[in-house]
């Protein structure tokens, strides 16, 4: 029996939550809506078994090398950053002690930085000038390029990947999977804002190579994903103590192989035996020490 469109509850397997030691992720989906909002209503929910290659959490830091000036020019900005601090922490008075710590540091920074200004000239030249670079060289020495580094933000938003090789036990479980993976692909892919754009006008495709006539896609959706851990009551894991949470994320692939076994073989019902869906996830969030701090 084919599963209706209207279940919004799916697991693979069918006895997911039926025992204690199976650890799974659930995956929570809610619809886009006009405005920049998300519905506070799921679309679906599915659980399928934990996914050892998601079981990764990256921290990224971007810093970029910078060489001569610009390592006297980054001592500058801590000397800025340092006689700010106290006016932005206090909240008080901002924009006219704002211009007095300017103008102290600028003062003193005068003479040290023209200094480093005059060495990073000679250096400069020197390195850009072979017969000069030859000629120290040939005096046993090497321009000090003076490196340093310059943070520059954190990294690119985590991605997860989920693997889930599911072989059907029966043809209903083949419903049951093949469920799974057309919600996932749904929520994957936009849609038309036109409502006129009907299953009967698409069903050849015609329509929808040309667009539908409609001039915009409607977003997909978003996704919370949380671990659990057996069934029942009290199954869930969120909010207990996990190697790591996942915000919320929207998902940027659904590869579904419809011959995982090699060969394809399917049920009564044209539904294949053995699939495996490769979901990839991206956070919408970037970590920092706080979300860290909460557990992600």
């Amino acid at each position: 029996m084919a599963i209706s469109d209207t279940e919004k509850n799916l697991q693979y397997p069918s006895d997911l939550m039926k025992t204690t030691e199976q650890h799974w992720v659930e995956f929570t989906a809610y619809p886009a809506l006009f405005g920049g909002k998300y519905s506070p209503t799921s679309d679906f929910s599915i659980a399928l078994p934990m996914s050892a290659q998601a079981m990764i959490s990256t921290s990224e830091a971007i810093y970029a090398e910078q060489e001569g000036l610009g390592t006297v020019l980054s001592e500058t900005a801590g000397k800025v950053a340092g006689g700010l601090k106290p006016w932005f922490t206090s909240g008080k008075g901002i924009e006219k002690n704002v211009a007095t710590t300017l103008a102290g540091i600028t003062k003193d920074m005068n003479q040290s930085t023209g200094e480093s200004v005059a060495e990073h000239g000679v250096a400069q030249m020197i390195r850009k000038n072979d017969f000069l670079k030859r000629a120290a060289g040939g005096l046993n020495v090497a321009i000090n390029p003076k490196m340093s580094l310059l943070y520059q933000g954190p990294g690119k938003f985590r991605k997860f990947t989920f693997e889930f090789p599911m072989i059907a036990k029966s043809a209903g479980e083949s419903d049951m999977i093949q469920g799974i993976i057309k919600r996932f692909r749904m929520a994957t892919l936009p849609g038309y804002t036109d409502s006129h754009v009907t299953n009967a006008q698409t069903s050849t495709g015609s329509e929808a190579k040309r667009g539908a006539g409609s001039n915009f896609f409607t977003f997909p959706s978003k996704f919370k994903i949380h671990f659990g851990h057996g069934g029942g009551t009290g199954s869930s894991l969120q909010g207990k103590e996990t190697p790591f949470k996942i915000a919320d994320s929207v998902c940027n692939a659904c590869v579904v192989n419809y011959a995982a076994a090699g060969i394809p073989f399917f049920f009564e019902n044209n539904h294949p035996f053995e699939v495996k869906m490769t979901l990839t996830f991206t956070e919408t969030i970037i970590m920092t020490k706080e979300l860290v701090n909460n557990g992600f």
